[in-house]
This record gives structure tokens, C-alpha cells and sequence, in this order.
């Protein structure tokens, strides 16, 4: 399967390509700076240099390598990793990338996309816990959290097939199993955790199978 990936110098991202490559799939990635990935991801890969802020770059990686599926794991990055860091980004990164990908998936008639996204996010944010809810309303990750929330309202409108992935906190572990929860994430409790390498599995589970479709699962670990 030919697979887009957005965000493939991040953390997740990096995961993302290692698991579709370890699998047989052809992957593209779209790259700002194509040197973030390493030699052994690159040889593997087509890199297409741009940025998904542009919706012709987004156009030339589909071009490049038709994809079956595209595969979203960008984040809007902050100074650090404090919840109180400053925002280094638009307010509608997400939302604005995202919007490109769709636009991109309707003209070459691409049908389906993956996103990741966090717990809290759309019908989960009812289930956070209220201590967690507090922290992300006063620290600069409520920014973090209205881009996601629409991209979740704009992707939903466009018609296209998505699955919104929203793990809890993610952490450096090589725990592998996860647990999926419904999308209002009822009972998820307050300091679960998932870990990058699980999320990334799953995120290719989803791009593989129709099962989640239209879904916003959360997952945990």
C-alpha cells in the first residue's frame, strides 16, 4: 500500500515510517527539512521537501507517489515541553495543514486519512479528568487543543473517510499493547498513559483496515 505520511520528522511520525516500512508499504513523507530523518529511514522512502503550509507542496507529494491512504501525525510544537511553554506556531497549524491534506485527497480522489490527535479532544474532553481539564484551559496547550478540535469539526465536514487518534499522555516506553476506548473516553483514568511506539503500531493498524472508519477512538496503554 502507498501511504502518505504528514509529520514525519516528529517523534510519532519518525515511529509512523519505521512501522510502515518494517511492513512492505510504500511511504512518502513531506519534509521541511529532509535531514531530520535519518539515513536509514531516507534510503527507504521517497522525501519530498515542503511543507504541508503549502498546499503545493501537499499537491507534489501526492503526485510524487500516489498514496492509498494519508497518514497525519503533526503536532503544533511550543518552546518546550512544559504545558506553560510559549506556542512557536500558528494557532491553526493543524487545522490549516490538515485542510490542505483534504483538499489534496479530493483532487487526485485519495479516500481516506489518519490523524493523531490527543485524549480531550472533541467528545472526550467531557471524560477528562477536572484536574487535567484546568491544566489545559490555563497552560498553552488550550491552544494546542482548539486546533485540534477544528481540525475534528473541518475534516468531519469534508466528507472524506478520517480516524482521529487520541492517546493519553505519551510517554518513551516500548510497552506495544493498547487499549482502545470508545471516543468519549468514559472511564479512562487520570494518569493513563500510551506509548509512542504503540500509538504509532496502531496509527498503522488504522491506515490498514476499515474497522475504525469514521471513529475517534482513545487510546491508553
Amino acid at each position: 500500500m502507498r501511504v502518505l505520511v504528514v509529520g514525519g520528522t516528529g517523534r510519532c511520525g519518525k515511529l509512523v515510517i519505521d512501522e510502515l516500512l518494517s511492513r512492505g508499504h510504500q511511504v512518502t513523507t513531506l519534509a521541511r527539512k529532509p535531514d531530520a530523518l535519518s539515513s536509514a529511514q531516507a534510503a527507504g522512502l521517497k522525501v519530498i521537501q515542503g511543507t504541508p503550509t503549502k498546499l503545493d507542496d501537499v499537491r507534489a507529494a501526492f503526485q510524487t507517489n500516489m498514496p492509498a491512504v494519508v497518514i497525519v501525525t503533526l503536532n503544533a510544537p511550543r518552546a518546550n515541553d512544559s504545558p506553560f511553554a510559549a506556542p512557536v506556531s500558528p494557532p491553526r497549524l493543524m487545522a490549516d495543514c490538515n485542510a490542505n491534506v483534504v483538499a489534496a485527497m479530493k483532487e487526485f480522489g485519495v479516500r481516506k486519512t489518519v490523524i493523531l490527535q490527543a485524549f480531550g479532544v472533541g467528545e472526550s474532553w467531557a471524560n477528562m479528568h477536572c484536574l487535567l481539564r484546568l491544566l489545559m484551559k490555563k497552560s498553552n496547550m488550550s491552544y494546542q487543543y482548539d486546533d485540534h478540535n477544528d481540525t475534528e469539526r473541518e475534516v468531519r465536514a469534508s466528507g472524506v473517510d478520517y480516524v482521529f487518534v487520541r492517546p493519553s499522555r505519551l510517554v518513551e516506553t516500548e510497552e506495544t499493547t493498547v487499549r482502545v476506548w470508545p471516543e468519549h473516553g468514559k472511564g479512562v483514568p487520570m494518569m493513563a498513559s500510551t506509548s509512542r511506539i504503540g500509538v504509532a503500531r496502531w496509527l498503522v493498524d488504522a491506515a490498514e483496515s476499515d474497522t475504525w472508519d469514521n471513529s475517534a477512538p482513545v487510546l491508553t496503554n
